[in-house]
């Protein structure tokens, strides 16, 4: 997982670096108030277009196709190569103003204007600039209470959110006040991460139901001082490929620090300095330590062969193992190797026992592994 987010960080740099201008806007479709994000790029003598809209009452995207002729906009959905809206629009000084039809022509007038940031003031962490809509849609997220159940005896409350289908929990009533007043906060984040991601996830191809990221969270580890749990994810959000994957998360209950599995494990004392945040330093401890110590200590348990036929799952080799994602339980962590997209199905957890990982414990990690 960690090599797709990698890519993504490259792929949204690149893009912002040729991105000629992006524009946020605000306004009204007929009566309806909306939200759109405009981006313009230009290649030499061709200019391209992407545009993004959503409704105040919705949230969820819709992306739409677009062209510029002059200082004239148009934007339109055409799922299925049938045009079901369209917007044709005329940029004058900062604002867009002029129409939307519907396939059946029905005409609204549309008039949009910049976003005034000041108003959608949050501690929200924007990760790239064409997301900044996000600030709008965190102001109008509307969370509630659906049920509450037990781990370690401990109430575990779960909650939904209004406008799409995004479950996440938070801690319950018997959890001290100071656990519920550090961590809920915390996870409260996670949700709000998770619902705009869900919002966000769209497609040319059809309208958003609010339901393109399947989220699965379970908890795995619950004691004193460390909640661990892990969200699996599987995506459809318009791509060539859906996609599937899961995130380990381990939060001390005391002081609300996430965990990263290097905070945990280190197999060479290169990752525990400031080395960890070289990302070149960083890769070089995955390639030479963690992936081929990993391979060895599971391999000590499941006893990998390399397969005979390319298409089998070949465990053996190292490089699948450099950046895996994993998951803290009761009895060890798991890993999960990261394979090529053909390969994705032997993508499969392993359990290393806590016994086995004792050694390599992080001497900066303040807990037993146990």
């Amino acid at each position: 997982m960690r090599k797709c987010f990698f890519c993504l960080f490259i792929l949204y740099s690149t893009i912002a670096f040729c991105q000629d201008k992006i524009y946020y806007l605000e306004g009204n479709l007929g009566k309806s108030p909306i939200f759109m994000t405009v981006q313009v790029y230009k290649s030499g003598s061709e200019t391209n277009l992407t545009a993004v809209y959503f409704y105040k009452n919705s949230l969820k995207d819709i992306k739409l196709e677009a062209k510029l002729i002059d200082n004239n906009y148009t934007f339109y959905f055409k799922p299925g190569d049938i045009v079901t809206e369209k917007f044709y629009l005329k940029k004058s000084g900062n604002n867009f103003d002029g129409f939307w039809y519907d396939s059946k022509e029905k005409q609204l007038a549309v008039h949009l204007e910049p976003v005034n940031f000041d108003n959608y003031n949050s501690n929200l962490t924007i990760r790239f600039d064409d997301e900044r809509l996000n600030l709008v849609k965190y102001k109008f997220l509307e969370f509630k209470k659906q049920k509450t159940t037990l781990y370690n005896n401990k109430e575990i409350i779960w909650y939904s959110e209004k406008h799409c289908d995004s479950e996440f929990f938070r801690l319950g009533n018997n959890f001290s006040e100071k656990n519920k007043t550090v961590i809920n906060p915390v996870l409260e984040q996670i949700h709000i991460q998770n619902t705009l991601s869900q919002l966000n996830c769209s497609s040319s191809f059809e309208y958003s139901n609010g339901r393109g990221i399947e989220n699965t969270t379970t908890l795995n580890f619950l004691n004193n001082n460390l909640l661990g749990f892990e969200i699996f994810r599987g995506w459809d959000c318009g791509g060539a490929h859906p996609d599937f994957g899961g995130s380990g998360y381990l939060i001390d209950l005391n002081n609300g620090k996430q965990y990263e599995i290097d905070d945990i494990i280190a197999f060479d004392k290169s990752v525990t300095g400031d080395k960890k945040n070289n990302f070149d330093a960083f890769s070089k401890y995955r390639n030479d330590y963690f992936a081929p110590k990993l391979v060895e200590l599971i391999t000590s348990i499941e006893h990998f062969k390399k397969p005979d036929n390319d298409d089998d799952c070949d465990y053996t080799n190292v490089e699948y193992w450099d950046f895996v994602s994993w998951s803290y339980t009761k009895k060890g962590i798991t890993f999960t190797p990261y394979f090529p997209r053909v390969n994705r199905a032997c993508e499969e957890p392993f359990l290393v026992p806590f016994e086995k990982l004792k050694k390599y414990k992080n001497p900066k990690f303040p807990y037993n592994l146990n």
